[in-house]
């Protein structure tokens, strides 16, 4: 498919999809829940259209890529208001789902749209030649997608449509969680009410928000001690950061509030810490971090290293699944070199996998096996804790999102299994 027919196809598609969204709450019962996220996703799928539009008429290459680059952004924003809609649970599941197979191909779609249209390459003149020595056939031509391969995924949360997405690219899913999220109990939390009274006494200079999930959960437990209202003014007296799209959404969702900062890609602890020393040097400042499933603390002294005063606020622990049986059969099928490609996309399901194979004593069995496979991480902070066990990390994808990750691992996977075996 040329560059132009990817522009083409991606126009329609969001369109279609911008219009099926238009529907959906034409047929939803008018709930807090639906009202809530109604303007959000409109406005994100909307505008997913229009930046999508705007694709074909790009006046430059950098003009192209900051209008794929924006409405990559709505197509996330769009997959994370859609999964908050199927939380809230409505009658309409069907059609919500439908939705979002429809933009998690979107997202595909936009990771390789604007490959340039090959030029056409006049016949060559045939030259009178003597009889060919025989010689052997060229190679044939590696598929362009997994055609095939079976593919390892540890994630939990968006297992289904991590599933999804490796059938689209011809591979076969073998989706597993490697983790769950458990919410830390109040009473063994005392953190979060403690930043409760820190923000209503103003006693919080910059409120960092790492993830969407754990921001939600901060903001709902604390407005059953305080108002909403005296959490809003709190917050619009502090500075107030968040880690890349999905905190920020889940702040306007929650608060109805923007960031006043919004850290770019790969959004690791290093952008955190980079964005604020450009934009707000928090020497002497006292910062809430809201943490994730395990505590930074490369994050945390690294603030503390720039003379701030650092509050850490967990929300939810992260641990091993209830039932790890299902993970150990993976585990002994990867040694067992019947998995082609592993995906990672959180770094805790590396740590895990490692505390399960200790366990079993086969850590070293799962390394060599590993080498004679694709590792994919999903950006620098999965790399990093790959690294960390001395494990392989055979590609990166442009962008730090699932459907990217999965639609380019797929365009390369024959060829670096190509490399690995012939190394």
């Amino acid at each position: 498919m040329t560059g132009s027919d990817q522009t083409d196809q991606l126009r329609a598609k969001t369109k279609q999809f911008a219009i099926g969204i238009l529907k959906l709450f034409g047929n939803l019962p008018k709930t807090p829940e639906t009202l809530a996220i109604q303007t959000p996703l409109v406005k994100a799928a909307t505008t997913l259209a229009a930046n999508s539009r705007a694709l074909a008429r790009a006046w430059s290459e950098d003009d192209f890529h900051r209008n794929r680059n924006l409405a990559s952004g709505d197509a996330d924003d769009c997959v994370f208001w859609l999964e908050l809609l199927c939380a809230a649970g409505t009658d309409q599941d069907q059609s919500i789902q439908g939705l979002l197979e429809e933009v998690t191909e979107i997202v595909a779609l936009l990771s390789i749209c604007g490959e340039p249209d090959k030029p056409v390459i006049p016949p060559t003149p045939v030259e009178v030649m003597p009889d060919p020595v025989p010689s052997e056939p060229p190679p044939l031509p590696l598929p362009t997608d997994f055609h095939g391969l079976r593919v390892v995924s540890l994630e939990s949360r968006m297992a289904t449509e991590m599933a999804r997405l490796i059938e689209r690219n011809g591979g076969t899913p073998v989706v597993v969680p490697a983790l769950r999220e458990l919410p830390i109990p109040l009473q063994e939390n005392g953190a979060v009410l403690r930043l409760g009274v820190k923000l209503i006494l103003e006693q919080i200079d910059v409120v960092i928000l790492l993830t969407g999930t754990g921001t939600m959960a901060l903001f709902d437990i604390l407005q059953t001690r305080y108002p909403l209202t005296d959490l809003v003014e709190a917050l619009k007296k502090t500075f107030v950061v968040t880690r890349g799209p999905k905190p920020a959404a889940a702040l306007k969702r929650a608060l109805d509030l923007e960031p006043n900062i919004t850290v770019p890609e790969p959004n690791t602890w290093v952008e955190v810490v980079s964005t604020l020393d450009e934009y707000r040097p928090v020497k002497g400042l006292r910062v809430a971090v809201q943490e994730y499933g395990m505590s930074n603390p490369q994050l945390l002294e690294a603030l503390r290293q720039r003379g701030a005063e650092v509050f850490p606020v967990p929300i939810y622990r992260w641990a091993l699944p209830e039932d790890t049986g299902p993970l150990r059969q993976v585990l002994g099928e990867i040694i067992a070199g019947n998995m082609q490609v592993m995906l990672i996309t959180n770094a805790a399901q590396i740590d895990h996998v490692m505390q399960l194979l200790e366990q079993e004593g086969t850590t070293a069995q799962f390394k060599a096996a590993c080498k004679k496979m694709v590792v994919a991480s999903i950006g620098p902070t999965a790399s990093e804790c790959l690294r960390h066990y001395d494990l392989p990390i055979d590609f990166e994808p442009s962008h730090p999102k699932m459907g990217v990750l999965v639609k380019e691992t797929s365009q390369q996977a024959h060829g670096l299994l190509q490399q690995k075996q012939s190394a």
